[in-house]
This record gives C-alpha cells, structure tokens and sequence, in this order.
C-alpha cells in the first residue's frame, strides 16, 4: 500500500489506542480491497464477541475507503455499533441501517432489513417489525439473515403469547441452524430454549440451554446464561409442587427424534467451531469432549455419525485447509503458516506430508502456483 494511501486511511482514526491495530491491518496489504475485505473479516469477528468499541472502529474505516460500497457497509457497522449504546442512539443506528440498507452489497442490504426489524423490536413497533422480517424472509430465502428474521417472528409470537406457534416456527428451522454461523446458531437455540420453557417442558429447555452455554461465545452472552438460570430455577420451584403437565405440553409434543438430532448437530458443530478457534495449539479429544459435556468415546462415535471423519481427522483437515488458504493468500513463511496450524518446527516433515496428501502438492510447491515467478519463503 502506497504511502499516501497509508496516510489517508490514519487521518481519519478517533481512537489513537488502536495506532497497533491499523499497523497489523495495513501490514501485507497492497490495495483498498484487500484492506476493506480484512477490515470486514474483523468487523464480523468483532460484532460476534461484542468488541463494540472495534466494531466502531471498523466501521470509521471503512466509510472512509474511496469505494461505495464498502463504504456502505462501514455505515452497517456503525449502525451495529450505535445500537449497542442503548436508546440513546436507536435514532441514529436506524439512520445508518436505512443508509446501509438504500446502498449496500446485497449481503449487507439484507443484513440491515434484519436489523431495522429488531431495532422496531425495541421501540415495541411490532407491525412494523414484522414487515421487516417478512422482506428479510422474501429478500434472502433460505439464509442466515431469513433464519434470523423466522426466529424474530418467532419472537412476536411469544410476545403476543402465541408459544407453541413460536416453538414450531424454530423447529422448523432446526435442521437449517446446524450450518448457520455460531452466533446465530446458538441465538435461534436460545430462543427455542425459552420457548420451550414457556409451555413447561423443562428438561427439554434445560438440554437446549447447556448446549448453548457449553459454546466458548456465551461468556459474551448474559442473555444465554440468564436463559439456563430462569430454566433451573423453574425445575427447581416444580420439583416442590405436584401438578399435571400444562394442557399445552399435551397438545405439543416434539417428536424425540427431530429434538435429538437437532442437538447432535449442534453439539459436533459445536466441536468443530471450538477446532476452528484454536487451531494454533494441540487439542485432545478429552478438551473437544468437555466442551460439549460427552465422554471421549461417546463424542467420536457422535462425531463419525455426523460427518464421517474421526475428530483427529476432521481437525487435521481444518488445519490443512486454513494452511491452504494462508499460503494462497498471504506472505507468512511456510515456517509462520505451521505455526498458525499447530506445527512447530520439529513437525515439519509430518505437516508437509499431510499438506501433499490433500493437495498433491507441498507448501512450496502449492505457494508457487499462486504467486508466478515467486520463490516460496520456507
């Protein structure tokens, strides 16, 4: 990246305690597209552990790239940011969600329709909210923000007392959410956690929340935590009262089998999104088991049945397709990619006979067929 262009992008930073951050952003990147694109990798990450403070960050970036779009969803960011402050600046996160929404990539118009529905959430503007998540649903189909927008209508119905139509709204989705983004996932469970818990079938609310509080996101989340306390507590003051299950329970009954493969998915996607977040280190099958609350032979057996690799075998593929990407796409040395991948030095023979075993290629030879007339740095 040119100097100037360096220059421009450090006009326009509020937050000097981030100077460390803009060095690691602007580090290895030639152009605007490069660093929009790393910038919004970041963002997303940044919105999913609530950083809200670098999601602002983001968000001041990219409305000050010179290209329309990522400005547009710097404008999405900002908004994301503004809601989180409270209602103080509801107003202005609606005005940069609209902005967003007149401007943005398709991706991010849907996002922002999303959002607008949630934002009516709070101002108790229902009739509005639901025309937002019926759009988001006829925008995008079958996608994250339409399984979002059904668990938003989900959420309508609860308010207005409707929870067995609400329960059967998210498990209709539940089959979808295994291939959601985390947070997502785990949101669309926690609501039906709720849900569930509102007609009185509380072991079931009980299992759905665990899981969801077995995730390495819900310390970021009070509300999921707060979701398994009311559940407890709800066990707790029935098992000191006798009475017949609640007429609603009756009339609506999960079937076994949709609920138990509902949290079989989630739990190896679970696992795989816990390999995926510490693919730098060495982790056991004990650590991947404790995760999700199983023994270490129930969790492979699990896991198999669910994606027909072992879990030692699933993360060796995780760590190969992240080196590949990494090789492809950046400047670290085949010796740095090892080591984002969990393989030190004295590894290296075992990492570059996996990497062939995959690819056909080694890390060297793969590299050169993306950067012509570049020697590999080893």
């Amino acid at each position: 990246m040119s100097t100037t262009t360096n220059s421009s992008l450090f006009m326009f930073s509020p937050l000097p305690k981030y100077a460390g951050f803009y060095q690691e952003l602007l580090s290895g990147t030639v152009n605007y597209i490069q660093l929009a694109n790393r910038l919004i990798q970041l963002g997303e990450r940044a919105h999913s552990f609530r950083q809200f403070d670098r999601v602002r960050e983001v968000g001041l970036l990219l409305s000050n790239i010179p290209v329309k779009h990522y400005q547009a969803i710097g404008c999405y960011f900002l908004a994301v940011a503004a809601n989180s402050m409270g209602n103080g600046d509801q107003d202005e996160a609606g005005r940069l969600f609209q902005l967003a929404f007149d401007t943005a990539p398709d991706s991010y118009k849907v996002k922002s329709i999303l959002s607008l529905g949630a934002l009516a959430v709070n101002r108790n503007d229902f009739d509005s909210a639901s025309h937002y998540f019926q759009e988001t649903i006829r925008t995008e189909k079958l996608g994250t923000a339409s399984l979002q927008a059904i668990r938003g209508m989900s959420l309508l119905k609860s308010i207005a007392g409707f929870h067995k139509s609400a329960i059967a709204d998210l498990e209709g989705i539940l089959p979808l959410v295994r291939f959601a983004p985390l947070m997502v996932r785990l949101d669309c469970l926690n609501s039906y956690a709720v849900e569930l818990s509102e007609v009185g079938r509380l072991q079931e609310a009980e299992s759905v929340s665990s899981l969801v509080i077995a995730s390495p996101l819900s310390r970021y989340y009070a509300e999921w935590q707060e979701t398994l306390s009311d559940v407890r507590s709800k066990r707790k003051r029935r098992s000191t009262v006798t009475f017949s299950r609640p007429q609603i329970e009756q009339e609506y009954e999960a079937e076994p089998e949709v609920l138990e493969n509902a949290l079989q998915a989630a739990r190896i996607q679970t696992v795989i999104d816990f390999m995926n977040t510490n693919l730098e280190r060495r982790v056991s099958l004990s650590e991947l088991a404790n995760v999700v609350n199983l023994s270490t032979s129930h969790l492979s057996r699990l896991f198999n049945l669910e994606t027909g690799l072992s879990p030692g075998e699933y993360l060796i593929r995780l760590r190969m397709e992240k080196a590949r990407h990494s090789l492809a796409t950046s400047f670290l040395s085949i010796k740095q990619v090892m080591a984002t991948v969990g393989y030190d030095i004295r590894s290296r023979s075992n990492f570059v006979r996996q990497f062939k075993s995959y690819f056909d290629l080694t890390p060297s030879e793969y590299r050169k067929r993306f950067f012509t007339g570049v020697e590999a740095t080893s």
